[in-house]
């Protein structure tokens, strides 16, 4: 069946580091960092941000493929892909091709995760933000962002329209998990074409996003989800 809900089945609470690893597959893909004005004093790489953020905001969402490394402390990662697309104002879907069948909803401060080999889905409503703890929410909140994030452009200034240039985004206050996420664009484009996160711990995701695009319009059957007979629900207790 196709379901742009959350899977309505009977809930089972399960726990463990397993879980909140694979939850965590794709909690943050596109980071934008606060909006900024362009003037003398500006660093390398902060008008970029506000151009990106300029153009999210212009349209009804954006869509994007994407290619995925996850990896655990001191591994060169497991690579996954697929398309996602975003509809204004918080909600996400990220449709796998590798690994087929799977996909993730992002929807506010919900985030369900559909596992094919397991026939379940995942649940998780997260409660408390340290920090924008999924991409929806952070997209949703971007003129808020440097509330939660210091934000250090790196580049000589010298850098051509379309060079890329990289800004790294450290937590105001300590997180238990995020230490840092690492962001590259294409000066003067406002494109997002990589993204990497750092867990405290040595977990690594990284993110290239390619063929990123603006949409005046999201079609309802991209933010469609399905959901195959049989499949049961687990409860992800605890926080991230």
């Amino acid at each position: 069946m196709t379901d742009s809900g959350f899977f309505p089945g009977t809930l089972r609470r399960v726990g463990g580091r397993f879980f909140l690893l694979l939850s965590a597959l794709l909690l943050f893909v596109l980071l934008p960092a606060p909006d900024r004005a362009r003037g003398a004093s500006e660093k390398p790489g902060e008008g970029e941000l506000g151009l990106l953020i300029k153009n999210v905001k212009a349209g009804a969402g954006f869509t994007s493929d994407f290619v995925q490394t996850l990896g655990a402390p001191g591994t060169s990662g497991n690579r996954s892909e697929g398309v996602l697309v975003y509809r204004s104002p918080g909600l996400m879907i990220l449709h796998y091709s590798d690994p087929p069948g799977q996909w993730l909803k992002l929807d506010g401060n919900r985030m369900a995760l559909y596992v094919p080999q397991n026939r379940q889905v995942l649940l998780k409503t997260i409660r408390k933000h340290r920090i924008p703890e999924t991409p929806a929410i952070l997209l949703a909140s971007i003129p808020e962002i440097s509330k939660w994030f210091f934000v250090r452009p790196e580049g000589t200034g010298s850098e051509k329209e379309g060079d890329r240039i990289s800004i790294v985004l450290i937590p105001r206050h300590p997180d238990p998990h995020l230490a840092q996420a690492r962001l590259t664009l294409l000066k003067g484009k406002g494109v997002l074409t990589d993204l990497l996160f750092m867990e405290q711990n040595g977990t690594h995701l990284g993110i290239r996003l390619r063929k990123f695009r603006v949409l005046s319009h999201v079609p309802a059957q991209d933010l469609t989800v399905t959901v195959p007979k049989g499949t049961t629900a687990a409860e992800v207790p605890g926080a991230f």
